[in-house]
């Protein structure tokens, strides 16, 4: 962190990152956000002309963002926030640091109780736990038109927290779109959790997957059909502990690779065989058919 002999600020300064709290930064972390509120809690009208803004870059415990590029709003009309390029003629700090400026609309304008949120988008965080300070420089004056020789200058403590274990409720919502189908019906079934788990979906030999549908994958949802009744369950891995979620799909009018009856079985309506043998007596209320459709009668 520079330390330049200037003045305070004369606005008030604070921040927060969405998410919140800030993780150093894992693999495939989604980029974040950083809200600065500027706002005057003073008794005095302060009129500003701009606001730099110095991230620290780097991969160290007190670096902040590991890319230079990004950008940024205003939450105040006429205000621009932009990045600020090598070799621009504004004061920077020296040194390895992300650059931002939001100037105001004309020759500078008054900031009042509301207050302005400036939003640094797409920032890439360092992946080193730690604590960064954000350097603020203030070009604002209590007397309009008569600006200070050297900007006002304050720095912003903002801790990167060691990234935690993905917990267990993070995934969750494990379901089938149809619960129930016919066989041979497709059957999408959706989940909610972090795209950095790998998940593999599990089912017995009524499933088939979907043409180019793979049980392990990072996404949020797996396609095939059914022929019967199936459970599927959904695993995971987090904390260095398996983890399963299940959902079952029935089918109206399911297909069987066998079926062995050893009491009564009823069927109230046409019993469709092809080969059939028995030991004892058959009964039907209504008919048996053979291949070709035709009720079977005894000799």
């Amino acid at each position: 962190m520079n330390a330049p002999d200037i003045g305070k600020p004369l606005l008030d300064y604070a921040l927060i990152s969405e998410p919140f709290p800030l993780y150093a930064a894992t693999q495939d972390a989604p980029p974040t956000t950083l809200h600065i509120v500027v706002s005057n809690g003073g008794g005095s009208t302060v009129c500003c002309r701009e606001i730099v803004f110095s991230l620290p870059h780097g991969d160290l415990a007190q670096s902040l963002v590991t890319t230079t590029s990004g950008d940024g709003d205003a939450s105040v009309a006429g205000w621009t926030v932009t990045p600020i390029q090598k070799g621009a003629d504004i004061l920077v700090p020296e040194g390895d640091y992300a650059n931002f400026v939001a100037k105001a609309p004309g020759d500078g304008t008054e900031v009042d109780a509301s207050g302005i949120t400036i939003t640094l988008k797409n920032l890439g965080i360092s992946a080193m736990p730690g604590t960064a300070r954000l350097e603020v420089r203030e070009t604002a004056t209590l007397d309009a038109g008569k600006w200070p020789d050297s900007p006002g200058f304050v720095t912003l403590p903002i801790t990167k927290f060691p990234a935690p274990e993905i917990p267990v409720q993070a995934v969750c919502d494990f379901r089938a779109e149809k619960p129930e189908v016919a066989s041979g019906d497709a059957v999408r079934l959706t989940w909610n959790g972090p795209s950095t788990l790998e998940y593999t979906v599990l089912h017995g030999g009524g499933a088939t997957l979907a043409q180019g549908q793979k049980d392990t994958t990072t996404d949020h949802e797996w396609k095939g059909s059914v022929v019967r009744d199936t459970t599927f369950q959904l695993s995971y891995v987090t904390g260095g502990t398996t983890h399963y979620l299940t959902t079952a799909v029935t089918v109206t009018n399911p297909t069987l690779d066998g079926l062995h009856v050893t009491q009564n079985a009823s069927v109230d309506g046409d019993l469709n065989v092809g080969t059939l043998a028995a030991t004892d007596d058959i009964t039907t209320h209504a008919h048996f058919i053979d291949p070709d459709g035709r009720p079977l009668r005894s000799n």
